[in-house]
């Protein structure tokens, strides 16, 4: 029986990466299912925190087992997290995690930078704030940790999935790249219907 990670990119209650809907489509097609999200404390200028009643809505999926988040930078810029020093990096998790706690949404210590970016002092930072794994890309395979476990996909949502004991399946909140939650959801479903897999979180690789 197969291993499946779900995650998801850019997640916010903005258009179009508010993919809520989608999200509770997978959840009444598989009760089972866990989703995680990395998502944007802050996009485009705009907190979380500016709409509580989705936030309300995601904390259910939370409470019952079925939605994770993960960090995915503060604002979203390009390559936010490649080019800052370890102190502005703690700096802006720190923001980051405060939106969270305002709008009562519990986040793992799971990372990926906006638009893959990361380097040596961001790992740093991280380090420093107790996070436990970095979803990187390949293109960085240089960088190491000495506590953070690094966690590359395997399955771009946009191709079938490979033969694999262990699916970590990469997809975005909004139809681009191919794979957006949308334009791959019964693709998805199809697959653990025909697989049965023992689904899990970002965080529990």
């Amino acid at each position: 029986m197969r291993e499946l990670v779900l995650e998801y990119d850019d997640l916010h209650f903005q258009s179009p990466e508010n993919c809520i809907e989608q999200i509770d489509e997978l959840v009444r097609r598989h009760p089972g299912i866990k989703l995680s999200f990395f998502t944007v404390s802050m996009m485009r200028g705009v907190p979380l925190s500016h709409d509580m009643s989705w936030c309300s809505r995601i904390r259910k999926h939370i409470d019952n087992g079925n939605v994770t988040l993960a960090h995915h930078g503060l604002t979203h810029t390009p390559e936010e997290f490649k080019h800052l020093d370890q102190t502005e990096c703690i700096l802006r998790l720190k923001f980051s995690k405060s939106i969270f706690d305002t709008c009562k949404l519990p986040v793992a210590k799971v990372f990926r930078g906006p638009h893959w970016g990361i380097s040596d002092e961001a790992i740093r930072a991280l380090e420093c704030e107790g996070f436990t794994h970095l979803y990187s890309h390949t293109d960085y395979k240089h960088l190491t940790s000495d506590t953070l476990k690094m966690v590359y996909y395997n399955w771009n949502l946009k191709d079938e999935p490979p033969d694999s004991d262990s699916l970590v399946a990469h997809g975005h909140t909004h139809n681009v790249c191919g794979n957006g939650i949308s334009e791959t959801l019964d693709k998805v479903s199809r697959f653990i219907d025909h697989v049965s897999p023992i689904f899990k979180f970002v965080n529990e690789l």
